[in-house]
């Protein structure tokens, strides 16, 4: 909606901006503001690019110095001089417009997801609260599996036992130090074959022993009669260090991560024991790039051991799908839970969310134990200069408790893929409601709370639970568009032995979605069939598509919506879920500028205008001094009237003005109303715009600049 700048400053001479919010491709100038390493960008070219073509790279006068080609097919590093926000903006606007680039964006900074927490060891309340105790009747893992932590590093040296927590002895095995910068490094190099943790990550250098805390939870060395235990007893931990001093590249994770699951790194000697889960406990603000995509959809499709991915939702109380890996296709996204089962406050949530898992909260002690209820794990105490345990809190300590239990899930099944391990995470949730996950749905936090036992015993038995208990298994099951797809292709399957009859009947939207679709969002492709007949045992091949320009309109965000398939005269849901960057049309006029004061009664005065027949992002002009509302339309039907298609926006603070000076300087956005009774990301300030909407519509006509 509205963005407020970090200061608000009015004084003569300054140029206030309304701007089109997050007009053109969905990683635009919001995108570019992300915190990401100064110079490098990432540039992805079409298939069949020769490398030869695409080293002198030189684009609106601006020559890009080419440091190496990516692990991502097509991708490669390049470095830029200083050109501004805006000049990389405009740079990267030449770049993707050339028939050969298809994506172009910086190499971003992503951090360790983490909220500060008091130390303190006592019971992990957080494993019964997922029926770990019972799971582990079932299997206690297998030391053949491994599960890559991509993270800060682990306190764990192979070759040092005075250097390691014992907590982790027998427990790792050979990884791999994935970060290039040696400021970000702290460790005096670049990449190298010692992940070592070498501390100094937090702020003032201060250390969060961050992947050491993830690691025991995955797999703590357990039974041992001492320490804390993991969720997995068994499995080897592989350290794929890709998280300093500031947290981590994009460029560093995502070869991390591909070097995890086995393939193969430039400059890099590959894995010789390809991962079969990996944990990013990490995570940054924005869309997924395609980047990071390409490389989730690889690991997904390709990687030798089917690794699995588990990602962070990130921890700021807002839609997982507006942070990065959490809103990627290909990875279970996990959402924190406290001790009673609800969402933890600090917790993302909506759509993008796969299932929850404990995450603690260190603010209480709903258990009355004397201690916070933050997930206990590994860490080292600095005071004393030993190794120690730790209660943290975060969707961070929430990842690692889903990767430990798919990597139970991998000890019965090494072939287990994302699709049916997030199949059975799912169909054996706890699903939390609208109370509990402290939101208007109880699906804003995904299928609930992952129950391990069920999990388990259903892959055990061969009994993959069918959302909706019918016999038809769909796979994958959410289907997942990200950001950019226009067409998924999905699996019907008839687990039972006799014919069953299927069509597809309608599709229901979330409550929770941002605005309604549009009549025509969801298609079947043409000369697919809408129904038909499943022998026993049989699958098809199917796709759905949405259809992007339809759904133009429509305001950003993370949209869900269930797909109803009869099986047998019984409905049988899909989830399926998408988002959206906002329209791509801009405004075009005539537009309106302007400032409100409220008199003695309460009522609303004009108390300044600028007015332009067409569109302008600058404006300056003269209003009556006290605290204004100041207010932005663009009548884009030109029938005088603010109604859907129109721009608007109001700044969501209130303006002070001086007696003599002119509102300008500050900068707010706007966007296209869906309707005037759901106006899209400025809903929050609807009242404000209905006390103003019908001045606004009688000074329209008059295009005067003063009252």
């Amino acid at each position: 909606g509205a963005v407020p700048p970090s200061a608000l400053a009015i004084s003569p001479g300054q140029t206030g901006a309304v701007r089109p919010l997050a007009a053109g491709p969905a990683w635009g100038p919001a995108e570019l503001e992300r915190e990401a390493v100064p110079g490098e960008l990432i540039v992805g070219f079409a298939p069949g690019m020769s490398p030869l073509s695409a080293a002198p790279l030189s684009v609106g006068g601006v020559r890009l110095e080419e440091l190496r080609s990516l692990a991502v097919a097509g991708a490669r590093l390049y470095r830029y001089p200083a050109v501004g926000l805006g000049g990389l903006e405009a740079l990267i606007a030449d770049l993707v417009a050339r028939p050969d680039v298809r994506y172009a964006h910086p190499n971003y900074l992503l951090q360790p997801l983490r909220v500060p927490d008091d130390e303190f060891y006592s019971f992990q309340w957080h494993y019964p609260a997922i029926s770990l105790p019972a799971a582990w009747d079932i299997t206690t893992g297998s030391s053949s599996i491994v599960v890559a932590v991509g993270d800060t590093g682990i306190l764990f040296d192979p070759l040092d036992a005075s250097r390691s927590h014992p907590d982790l002895a027998g427990r790792v095995i050979q990884g791999y130090d994935f970060i290039s910068d040696p400021r970000i490094a702290a460790d005096g190099d670049g990449r190298d074959p010692d992940p070592y943790d070498v501390g100094g990550d937090g702020p003032g250098g201060s250390s969060s022993w961050h992947g050491t805390h993830v690691a025991g939870t995955i797999g703590a060395a357990t039974d041992n009669g001492g320490g804390v235990a993991g969720v997995d007893w068994q499995a080897r931990i592989q350290n794929v260090r890709m998280l300093g001093r500031g947290g981590g590249t994009l460029v560093d994770i995502i070869e991390g991560t591909l070097w995890a699951a086995g393939f193969s790194v430039p400059g890099v000697p590959n894995n010789p024991t390809p991962a079969h889960v990996i944990n990013l406990s990490l995570g940054g603000p924005g869309l997924c790039s395609p980047f990071e995509q390409e490389a989730f959809d690889r690991i997904a499709s390709a990687s030798p051991n089917r690794a699995v991915v588990v990602v962070a939702a990130g921890n700021e109380n807002m839609p997982a799908a507006q942070f990065t890996p959490a809103s990627c296709r290909n990875v279970i996204t996990v959402g924190a839970t406290e001790f009673r089962g609800h969402r933890a406050p600090y917790s993302n949530y909506g759509s993008r969310i796969d299932v929850m898992a404990p995450g603690g909260d260190v603010t209480v002690d709903r258990n009355g134990d004397g201690f916070v209820d933050g997930v206990l794990s590994l860490s080292f105490d600095e005071s004393s200069n030993d190794f120690s345990f730790e209660f943290q809190q975060g969707t961070s300590m929430a990842a690692p408790h889903v990767a430990g239990v798919v990597a139970l899930m991998k000890s019965l099944d090494p072939a287990l893929d994302l699709a049916t391990a997030l199949t059975l995470l799912t169909s054996t949730a706890r699903p939390l409601d609208a109370a509990a996950c402290a939101r208007p749905s109880g699906s804003e936090c995904g299928a609930g709370l992952i129950d391990a036992q069920a999990a388990l015993a259903a892959l055990r038995d061969g009994a993959v639970p069918t959302p909706g208990g019918g016999s038809l298994l769909m796979t994958p099951n959410p289907l997942d568009f990200g950001s950019g797809v226009s067409e998924v292709p999905f699996t019907l399957s008839n687990t039972g032995s006799e014919a069953v009859d299927w069509s597809i009947a309608y599709y229901l939207e979330s409550e929770a979605n941002p605005a309604p679709m549009p009549e025509n969002s969801v298609f079947v492709p043409t000369g697919q069939p809408l129904s038909g007949t499943l022998a026993g045992g049989a699958s098809v091949a199917l796709r759905l598509g949405i259809d992007r320009e339809v759904l133009g309109t429509v305001p950003a965000g993370a949209y869900q919506f269930t797909l109803i398939f009869l099986v047998a005269g019984v409905e049988q849901p899909l989830t399926v879920r998408f988002s959206t960057a906002s329209a791509t049309v801009a405004p075009g006029g005539p537009m309106l500028v302007a400032a409100f004061v409220e008199d003695e009664d309460g009522e609303l005065q004009l108390s300044g205008l600028t007015f332009g027949p067409t569109a302008f992002n600058e404006y300056a002009f003269e209003a009556l001094p006290g605290a204004n509302l100041v207010v932005a339309w663009s009548d884009e039907n030109g029938n005088d009237e603010i109604d859907a298609g129109d721009f608007a926006g109001i700044y969501p603070g209130i303006v002070v003005v001086a007696a003599g000076e002119r509102v300008t300087g500050v900068d707010f956005a706007i966007e296209r109303i869906v309707s005037v009774d759901a106006t899209g990301p400025f809903a929050a300030y609807a009242l404000d715009l209905e006390r103003v909407r019908p001045q606004l519509e009688r000074l329209r006509p008059n295009q005067r600049e003063r009252p």
